[in-house]
């Protein structure tokens, strides 16, 4: 036990899970809470390491055996891990994965999602999804929230951030003046001969010029009220 909490010795091979507790305690500051049993034992080596390199460490070392650390700010609660997801995590949105911890660490992420549907979206995603995880889409917002480890969620968004991103490149916008016809009866008409493959009970990715509605196309029109039909 040293006197620097951000200059942390490491070397424990197969120790008891307990034990490496103790010395977090000890060494980091961390008030450590046990919110249910741990056995087993913990491999971790590591020199010169910061308190927060340490937790992630031992969250890496946690998840091998069936639990998580829900850290805050001092505090360092050790929790069974599919407990986890209903308990006082980090919640933060974006969808750019270089943003995204490559840890460990149990969070939830509410990931916006641009031009494809979110919930189709969850569906092509399920084989990538690993079995502890939560993922939900929010047809309202086009999101998909997803409750994972960091490093877990952080592959995922680098998936969607590609699928997304393929779709954006056959979106395009054209507004075509009309001199007699009334936009909102043209607009009824396309929509007629071009129908939204989607259900009509699931509303599909609002986005002003944004791709066709549903994945197998569609038409999805916008009357102005200055004479034009946009689609």
């Amino acid at each position: 036990v040293g006197t620097n909490q951000n200059d942390l010795n490491l070397n424990f091979v197969n120790a008891p899970l307990e034990m490496v507790l103790n010395y977090l305690s000890d060494a980091a500051g961390l008030m450590i809470v046990l919110d249910t049993h741990v056995n087993g034992t913990v491999s971790v080596i590591g020199k010169h390491v910061t308190r927060d390199e340490a937790v992630n460490l031992l969250n890496s070392e946690l998840n091998k055996s069936g639990y998580a650390a829900i850290r805050k700010d001092r505090t360092l609660t050790i929790v069974d891990k599919n407990d986890a997801k209903t308990r006082n995590i980090p919640v933060m949105t974006g969808n750019d994965p270089k943003g995204i911890p490559d840890t460990d660490e149990i969070a939830t992420w509410i990931i916006p999602i641009r031009f494809v549907e979110a919930r189709q979206l969850v569906s092509d995603l399920s084989l990538f999804v690993s079995p502890q995880a939560t993922v939900i889409a929010n047809e309202a917002a086009n999101s998909i929230v997803i409750t994972d480890t960091q490093a877990n969620i952080r592959h995922l968004v680098q998936i969607i951030q590609v699928v997304d991103g393929s779709a954006e490149a056959e979106t395009e916008i054209r507004v075509f003046p009309l001199k007699y016809a009334s936009p909102v009866d043209v607009a009824d008409e396309l929509s007629s001969v071009f129908p939204s493959s989607s259900s009509s009970d699931s509303q599909s990715p609002v986005t002003f010029g944004g791709p066709p509605a549903g994945p197998g196309g569609g038409f999805t029109p916008f009357s102005g009220n200055d004479g034009t039909a946009t689609s």
